[in-house]
């Protein structure tokens, strides 16, 4: 795996399919605009593929998510879950790593 790197703190422009979203809530309890304010605060990316695709780790109200992304124009969110205990610590270190 890449090592993972701190994100740029802004993406104005953050979209989904409602599909997508509807599923992920029914698999994983969570809803996108539920967590799109975490894109407004520093995050992880790591899982970098050369078709645009990330994985994002970012907190919202003190919950760390995994985010499946794509970017492009803008930033789509595909999939999200509540992070594990390893997404955790690799979120937590790499931002101590950049103060």
């Amino acid at each position: 795996m890449a090592k993972p790197f701190l994100s740029e703190p802004l993406h104005a422009d953050i979209n989904w399919s409602e599909e997508d979203n509807k599923r992920n809530s029914e698999r994983y309890l969570v809803w996108f605009e539920d967590i799109e304010s975490g894109f407004a605060r520093p995050h992880v990316r790591t899982d970098i593929q050369d078709n645009g695709e990330f994985t994002a780790l970012l907190e919202v109200e003190n919950i760390i998510f995994n985010v499946r992304c794509r970017a492009g124009l803008s930033l789509t969110i595909i999939a999200a879950a509540v992070a594990t205990s390893h997404d955790k610590a690799t979120y937590y270190k790499t931002l101590s790593q950049s103060s």
